[in-house]
């Protein structure tokens, strides 16, 4: 099992800037600023985190910082390490809204059964 679920453009060539995305989720789906291009909320008690990333075209990324970082064409929302089935559908809401929004896919292996 995956310790994350992983959303992007079919080719990672769609990129968003990241206001766009802080904005987003922010105003519509009730995630905190932690910092630049991480984010957090709480479901169901477990605090989630999710983090935009800038990948190169296979998907990879090596960063020392996010900082700076403009525009972004990957979204990672971390797992916990025990997720129950009560948490499993608001975390796929959660995953299927931002794709839906900036019209990118979740990876078919996306860490939920």
């Amino acid at each position: 099992m995956y310790d994350y679920i992983s959303i992007h453009s079919d080719d990672y060539t769609k990129k968003v800037k990241s206001k766009i995305l802080e904005q987003y989720l922010i105003s519509n789906l009730g995630f905190e600023k932690v910092s630049h291009l991480i984010y957090c909320t709480e479901l169901h008690g477990e605090r989630i985190r999710l983090r935009g990333i800038p990948a190169g075209l296979d998907g990879n990324y090596a960063y020392d910082t996010l900082e700076g970082i403009e525009e972004v064409n990957l979204i990672e929302i971390d797992l916990p390490s025990c997720i129950s089935n009560i948490l499993e559908h608001p975390i796929s809401n959660v995953a299927t809204a931002i794709s839906k929004e900036f019209s990118w896919i979740i990876d078919e292996d996306h860490g939920l059964n």
